[in-house]
C-alpha cells in the first residue's frame, strides 16, 4: 500500500473508518476506497462527496487531493458591491471624484 496525502486525510477525517463505510457515507462505491488505498488519485467529483458527507470544507478536500495548493484552499477573497458601502462613505467618495 502506498500512503497518500489524500488516503491520510481521508484516515484523519474517517478515523480510520473502513471502506465500505466511508463509501457508504458518501455514497458511492466501494472500490473507490480500495483504489485510494491502494495509492491511486480520487476524482474530484468523489473527494468533493467525501468531502460532504463528513461535513469538511470542499477546498480543504480539493487540497488534500492535490487539486489545488494548499494556498488557494485558503484564499478567502471578498467582493464589496456598491449597495455594501454606507451611504456617508459613498457622498465622500462622489465628492473626492468631482472635478476642481
Amino acid at each position: 500500500m502506498n500512503t497518500t496525502p489524500w488516503w491520510d486525510y481521508v484516515q484523519r477525517v474517517t478515523n480510520n473508518a473502513g471502506g465500505v463505510e466511508i463509501a457508504r457515507k458518501a455514497d458511492f462505491d466501494p472500490s473507490a476506497v480500495s483504489r485510494w488505498k491502494r495509492g491511486d488519485p480520487p476524482r474530484w467529483d468523489f473527494v468533493l462527496k467525501f468531502a460532504r458527507a463528513y461535513n469538511r470544507n470542499v477546498l480543504e478536500a480539493l487540497a488534500e487531493a492535490g487539486f489545488i495548493t494548499k494556498e488557494e484552499a485558503n484564499l478567502h477573497e471578498v467582493r464589496v458591491g456598491i449597495e455594501d458601502i454606507d451611504t456617508i462613505a459613498l457622498l465622500e467618495e462622489v465628492i473626492r471624484r468631482q472635478p476642481r
